[in-house]
């Protein structure tokens, strides 16, 4: 009886993980098309011959964000938006780092913890987004631009 009961759990237990993994797939594949389609449109219309990363920006478009280097290694940035739009690419060199966005950070509002550093893009053109908890455990956004290193837009207390 205890070997069928041990089977029996097993079997479930099999089952369970075959699900769980199966259902993160079918949730990464639209993720995984947009990434696929946005570094080919990268290989065929930007400078940028080696890919070093991607990563997601959802603010009042979305885009799909490249960072690599192009022939001369000179390290770029690509942010290519969702639909059929133009891609904006700009120098890395051009505009301030991840860790001068964090400083500046960390000198102005003093995060209680940092949750999210990412580039994207807004009206106004390239842009960091912080996103922090604050020491009352609120939400809070920054945005600072890219190019300048300026505050350009803040969401607090969230």
């Amino acid at each position: 009886m205890k070997k069928w009961i041990t089977i029996i759990v097993l079997l479930f237990l099999v089952i369970g993980i075959s699900a769980s993994v199966l259902v993160y797939q079918l949730s990464r594949n639209p993720l995984d098309h947009q990434r696929d389609l946005a570094l080919k449109r990268v290989e065929d219309e930007t400078a940028i011959v080696k890919v070093e990363d991607t990563s997601f920006y959802n603010g009042s478009k979305s885009y799909v964000v490249v960072t690599g280097q192009n022939e001369k290694r000179e390290k770029l940035v690509a942010w290519v938006p969702d639909k059929k739009g133009k891609i904006i690419e700009k120098k890395w060199a051009n505009g301030i780092t991840k860790d001068q966005a964090i400083n500046k950070l960390n000198d102005e509002k003093k995060p209680k913890e940092l949750l999210s550093v990412r580039l994207g893009y807004e009206s106004v053109g390239p842009v960091w987004e912080m996103t922090y908890l604050d020491q009352q455990d609120n939400l809070n956004y920054y945005y600072l631009l890219f190019s300048t290193g300026e505050w350009w837009r803040k969401i607090e207390n969230l």
